[in-house]
C-alpha cells in the first residue's frame, strides 16, 4: 500500500499490525517506527513524534526510531531554513529571523537522536557495525550538517574525522 502511495489503507495495516504484535517487546518498537514513518510521510508529526516517542520508551537503545525521528526533526529544520530563505530581502517584519531560528532550533533538538542512533551502532558487535555502516554515515552526514549550521566547529571536526575514517575503510 505504501508503494503505491496509499497512504490511509498503509496506516490502516500499520494499526492492525500494531494491535497484533502488542504483547511482544522486540517487535511492537520496531512497528511503532514503522507507524511513525507513515505519520511522518502524511506529515502529521505530532503523531510521529508520538509513535517514535512511544517506541523510544519501550526501547531506548535502537536505531531505527531514534534516526527517524532525528530526520523527521531535521528534516523539519531544513523546511523552515527553506521557508526563510523564501522571505523577500525587503521584508521589515523579522519572519526571516524567526523562522531561521525555528530551523535551528528544530537542528538542535535532532542532535540528541542522531548521537543516540551513532551510540547503538557503535555498540553492536564487530562483525555486525560494517553492515550498519551506511546508516551510520548518514547519521554523521546530518551531524555534519547540524553541526556546520549552528556553529558548532570543535564537534563538526570531530564528525568529519569520523566520516573519513569509514570512507578510507571502504
Amino acid at each position: 500500500y505504501l508503494l503505491n502511495n496509499n497512504l490511509e489503507k498503509g496506516k490502516e495495516m500499520i494499526n492492525s499490525a500494531l494491535d497484533l504484535t502488542k504483547d511482544s517487546v522486540n517487535l511492537y518498537p520496531q512497528i511503532l517506527g514503522l507507524a511513525a514513518a507513515i505519520l511522518e510521510s502524511m506529515q502529521d508529526y505530532a503523531g510521529a513524534e508520538a509513535k517514535y516517542n512511544e517506541s523510544l520508551t519501550l526501547a531506548p537503545n535502537q536505531f531505527e526510531a531514534n534516526f527517524g525521528m532525528g530526520k523527521m526533526i531535521f528534516n523539519r529544520g531544513v523546511d523552515k531554513l527553506d521557508a526563510a530563505n523564501a522571505v523577500p530581502p525587503e521584508d521589515e517584519t523579522g519572519l526571516y529571523d524567526r523562522l531561521l531560528e525555528e530551523s535551528n532550533g528544530f537542528f538542535r533538538q535532532s542532535v540528541q537522536y542522531f548521537k543516540a542512533a551513532i551510540t547503538y551502532i557503535d555498540a553492536l558487535p564487530a562483525n555486525v557495525q560494517g553492515a550498519q555502516r551506511p546508516n551510520l554515515f548518514n547519521c554523521l552526514s546530518a551531524l555534519k550538517t547540524v553541526y556546520a549550521r549552528l556553529e558548532m566547529y570543535d564537534e563538526l571536526k570531530a564528525v568529519n574525522a569520523r566520516m573519513d575514517e569509514i570512507q578510507k575503510a571502504q
